[in-house]
């Protein structure tokens, strides 16, 4: 198992004083039988779910099937410190994954999961942008030519369309040229820019 960063580490402690449990054995369940009591009770396991998801423990089940049990259970008009302590483990499960070795994590993948939270497609291409000077770079490159067929995406396809558009925005395609295409394999570049550079009055095919 990679070992867990220091923003995902710092975000669990916030969530554990937000979210306390007397479920004593609840860190020695498994994610399924945490997703069933999760289906009636979700802030009781909370911590252990996101733990597992942070861990990339969850087995065969998702992330953003956690997400959804949120937004079931109406997480957005909990007490605000509450929110922004899954708001700040979010942020910190997006820029693991940004700041991971492509061979070990797909940032593609995780967005597919964080837009179930509803947070605006904004809030994350923001930080992808942060880091091209990285392996975002190369996320982001794996992202506009291979795509992503992780099932989050299923019936998120507008915001999967806003990854393009944005990375055909000036801002990205520059970053791209300027920043970030040092960090990519050799030819590359000219893939991404295909994918990218639209000239005025040509139909991409």
């Amino acid at each position: 198992m990679t070992p867990r960063s220091l923003p995902l580490q710092r975000s669990l402690d916030l969530l554990r004083v937000e979210f306390p449990t007397d479920r004593a054995l609840s860190g020695e369940l498994g994610s399924d039988a945490l997703f069933a009591l999760a289906s009636t009770d979700i802030e009781s396991v909370l911590v252990d779910l996101l733990t597992l998801a942070g861990d990339g423990l969850l087995g065969d089940r998702y992330a953003y099937e956690i997400f959804d049990l949120l937004n079931d259970a109406g997480w957005a008009d909990w007490d605000m410190p509450a929110v922004q302590a899954i708001v700040r483990w979010a942020d910190a499960f997006w820029l693991t994954a940004l700041r991971m070795m492509p061979e070990n994590a797909d940032a593609g993948a995780a967005l597919g999961q964080l837009v179930h939270l509803d947070l605006g497609m904004v809030k994350w291409l923001a930080v992808w942008l942060d880091e091209l000077d990285g392996y975002g770079a190369e996320h982001l490159a794996n992202f506009l030519i291979e795509g992503s067929d992780h099932p989050g995406w299923d019936g998120y396809e507008d915001e999967r369309a806003q990854v393009r558009t944005w990375a055909q925005s000036d801002t990205v395609i520059n970053g791209f040229t300027m920043i970030g295409g040092v960090h990519l394999p050799a030819g590359r570049m000219e893939q991404v820019l295909d994918e990218i550079v639209v000239t005025p009055g040509l139909p991409r095919v």
